[in-house]
């Protein structure tokens, strides 16, 4: 019997063939963190305790600071005076004020396909887009720096073959969440989701990132795609060059098969207070809204700012709303700088701010009692943007410009 990607991905590890079902210690070519209050900041604490003074192989770890930044007050820059020190005491590389972690790895080339990674943050299956095996552990990142390995069962996979292409207005956050309301918010409860089939190629890369960012909203394990053409054109982008495709046997057994025609995909939201709940546009349109955000892990690319544009450019968002468009790392900042694209976010009405994970989770940006906002952060759970009387809708970016156009939710297509 043949091996899914996943599969093969932790065979190549593991240095044995290995499948679903199967318990094994592994040493991730890469150990990933950030600094969020309780994890970078508790290690040192924490290896102290364990008696280990130092890690085997510093050059299989990296930490970023890409929250709190900039530091708006003293607790917060503690956890990064924190990051640095055990960073530094580690010998592990850290970057900062680079961007969004989950982007600037695959920008610095850390990871092509066949990479076995891990983290504590769920969204770290944002890498299975190039071809990556990126598993989040949550806690045991800590047994990595201890002893090098980390005890995982190998995942079995839920296979989305696509055909078709999308329509005009939409895009991957509406296939993502169309999976979603189809197959149920327990569709991929323990698997590893593989896209692949024909129409994959009508995806861009920024599309196959966003798809594989959402991962756990099908409760999945993490999420890989296959590898191709536009997988190449990104990579050489990167510099990474000595790779391998990683490709599912044509016998692989999966746990599940599904079928998706992209041009059946329409414009969707995803309603309070749940990232399960994926409703029409139509059921909601016309409702007021106050706020809109673009960026985070799962958009804040240039495609994003792009679909932004399609809808804004030469006009205004309404009177009394506003939207925040945060790009995901300093290289693509720079390069919306450069090509005229933030200074026409800046015409339309945007506050263009520096990458960071803040407006995601409610640093910066935050609601008020009472106020709607449309998001591309990865999260609509009440308090998620700083206030737990506030409701959230994750859309797209060419629903959110449509709505801020009109003051209101409005169905893209409409004005496209």
């Amino acid at each position: 019997m043949g091996q899914t990607i996943i599969e093969k991905i932790l065979s190549k590890n593991l240095g044995r063939a290995v499948r679903a079902g199967d318990e094994a210690l592994f040493e991730p070519d890469l150990t990933v963190a950030y600094d969020y209050p309780g994890y970078i900041d508790s290690y040192e604490k924490q290896m102290d305790e364990l008696g280990v003074t130092s890690v085997a192989h510093p050059d299989k770890f990296l930490f970023f600071i890409d929250h709190f930044n900039p530091a708006g007050d003293s607790k917060s820059r503690e956890v990064h005076v924190k990051t640095r020190s055990f960073a530094k005491r580690m010998g592990i590389q850290l970057w900062e004020d680079v961007g969004i972690g989950h982007q600037v790895i695959m920008e610095k080339g850390y990871v092509v396909p066949g990479t076995m990674l891990i983290h504590f943050d769920g969204h770290v299956s944002t890498l299975g887009s190039v071809g990556a095996g990126a598993i989040s552990v949550r806690n045991a990142v800590i047994e990595a720096l201890a002893t090098g390995k980390v005890s995982i069962v190998v995942p079995g996979t839920l296979r989305v073959n696509f055909i078709g292409k999308l329509e005009k207005g939409v895009t991957a956050r509406d296939v993502f969440h169309t999976l979603v309301q189809r197959l149920g918010p327990s569709g991929a409860c323990s698997l590893c989701l593989e896209f692949g089939g024909e129409g994959l190629k009508n995806l861009t890369m920024d599309d196959r990132i966003t798809l594989c960012n959402q991962a756990m909203f099908l409760s999945a394990v993490t999420a890989v795609c296959e590898q191709d053409d536009v997988t190449d054109a990104f990579l050489s982008g990167t510099g990474c060059k000595e790779y391998t495709h990683v490709t599912p046997d044509s016998d692989a057994h999966y746990a599940k098969e599904y079928t998706l025609d992209l041009a059946t995909v329409a414009p969707v939201l995803v309603a309070p207070p749940s990232s399960a709940n994926t409703v029409s546009i139509s059921d909601f349109e016309g409702m007021k809204i106050d706020a809109g955000y673009v960026g985070s892990c799962a958009s804040g690319r240039i495609s994003d700012f792009r679909q932004v544009l399609e809808v804004l450019e030469g006009k205004h968002i309404a009177n009394g709303t506003r939207l925040y468009a945060v790009p995901a790392s300093v290289k693509l900042q720079k390069e919306i700088a450069g090509n005229g694209m933030m200074g026409k976010l800046i015409d339309a009405g945007a506050c263009v701010y520096y990458p960071s994970c803040d407006f995601c989770y409610g640093k910066l940006g935050t609601l008020t009692p009472g106020e709607v906002a449309l998001s591309t952060g990865t999260l609509n759970i009440p308090g998620r943007m700083g206030c737990t009387k506030a409701d959230i809708y994750t859309a797209s970016p060419y629903t959110i410009a449509a709505s801020l156009l009109n003051g209101k939710i409005t169905d893209p297509r409409k004005v496209l």
